[in-house]
């Protein structure tokens, strides 16, 4: 697994990260029309719709960084910086896709 063997050398942070960003994405499709209320509604149907974009933001901060680090570096951290971006793009994707299926209809009026 070539893909994981990456993943496990871009970095803790980069990996809490991914972690939130897919377990987000997976919750997504749980949630419904608002109701903010003191259960588990407020977290399905407030906290997590507004907090995945926030997470792909966060992925599409650090891709931009990557990119500007990868400039004029040596070969064995161009590579370690690429490697951080294939492992971003796998991760976004799926996330990306989520949030347009679920949430970016109902943005549209």
């Amino acid at each position: 697994m070539k893909v994981f063997r990456h993943w496990q050398q871009i970095g803790f942070l980069r990996q809490l990260l991914h972690g939130a960003a897919l377990i987000s994405g997976a919750l997504l499709p749980l949630g419904g029309a608002p109701d903010y209320t003191a259960t588990w509604d407020l977290f399905f149907n407030g906290v997590l719709p507004a907090m995945v974009p926030i997470l792909l933001i966060l992925i599409g901060f650090d891709v931009m960084m990557c990119k500007v680090l990868a400039d004029g570096t040596d070969e064995q951290e161009s590579k370690r910086l690429r490697n951080i971006l294939i492992s971003h793009y796998w991760v976004s994707a799926p996330v990306v896709l989520v949030f347009l299926m679920f949430i970016a209809p109902s943005l549209i009026p």
